[in-house]
């Protein structure tokens, strides 16, 4: 049995949105960064995630139109942070799509936003990696997914 150290802060709840453009995905990377994940972010204390996921792409998008979130999944994800401490998040991940003549563009920084075709989706890295994986269940089937 692995041993987990007590964490310094509580489990991270992370509202996240596969963004679709035709027939592309909509992923983010951190500049510099080889591997891409979904947009979005932590939802606060009191915050509906639906809410949170529209103020975290308000904040890293802008204003643009996109149709209502679809529930679509949740992926557990448990990662180190350094030597001592591990990390523990829930993603409840949503689907939206986004108007085809709308160019994506980043709000901050130290972040950059991919347009990637959905059938390409397997020759990516996408974290965590059990997201790529409901993700592409997903898209193959329809169906609602649970990852850990």
């Amino acid at each position: 049995m692995q041993h987990y150290n007590k964490p310094k802060s509580s489990i991270h709840v992370i509202a996240r949105c596969l963004l679709t453009q035709e027939n592309d995905l909509i992923l983010c990377r951190a500049k510099g960064e080889k591997w891409l994940f979904l947009p979005g972010g932590h939802v606060e204390d009191g915050e509906s995630v639906e809410n949170a996921l529209k103020r975290e792409l308000l904040e890293e998008i802008g204003d643009y139109k996109y149709s209502e979130f679809n529930f679509i999944g949740i992926c557990k994800n448990i990662f180190s942070l350094d030597d001592n401490n591990l990390q523990h998040e829930i993603n409840i991940v949503f689907s939206a799509k986004v108007d085809g003549e709308i160019k994506i563009s980043s709000r901050e920084n130290h972040l950059e936003f991919v347009r990637v075709p959905k059938k390409n989706i397997a020759d990516i890295q996408i974290l965590p990696t059990a997201i790529k994986t409901g993700l592409i269940e997903w898209i193959n089937n329809g169906k609602i997914f649970y990852k850990e």
